[in-house]
């Protein structure tokens, strides 16, 4: 019997999305391999790339952005990956999405951007950084 790689359970996440929340690298790739969706949502509207950026797990990122997942997927809440990247400090989460095009002006539904997010979880340097991104794309 083979295993349905898209399987949800009751919150909606897929072996997947598992995979990315533990850091599993390994597993993400031979999920992807065997054709899972990358871009399933769980019930609360999150990716397993956004379960990655929560998590800090840089390398399941790249994984997934390289398997062409949306980079500015929105929950139901409208956070982005690079909006949970900047609220845990992960810098190097942050450079993959933006290297793949994660729009750091992104708003969620109440207004808050990754910037209000670093900053408010007092993340000077990844605030720094997002400046530094968001004067670099102004410029272009």
């Amino acid at each position: 019997m083979t295993e349905n790689v898209n399987a949800a359970d009751r919150h909606g996440h897929t072996p997947l999305i598992e995979a990315a929340k533990t850091g599993d690298v390994e597993g993400v790739s031979d999920l992807i391999r065997r054709g899972a969706d990358v871009d399933a949502r769980s019930n609360k509207g999150k990716s397993a790339l956004h379960y990655a950026a929560a998590n800090g797990h840089a390398e399941v990122i790249k994984a997934l952005l390289d398997s062409g997942c949306v980079v500015d997927a929105r929950d139901r809440d409208g956070h982005t990956p690079l909006m949970f990247a900047s609220n845990y400090g992960c810098n190097e989460c942050i450079n993959h999405l933006i290297d793949f095009g994660a729009d750091p002006n992104a708003k969620t539904l109440s207004g808050n951007t990754a910037l209000t997010y670093a900053e408010t979880n007092n993340h000077p340097d990844t605030l720094a950084l997002l400046v530094k991104l968001q004067r670099a794309k102004l410029a272009v």
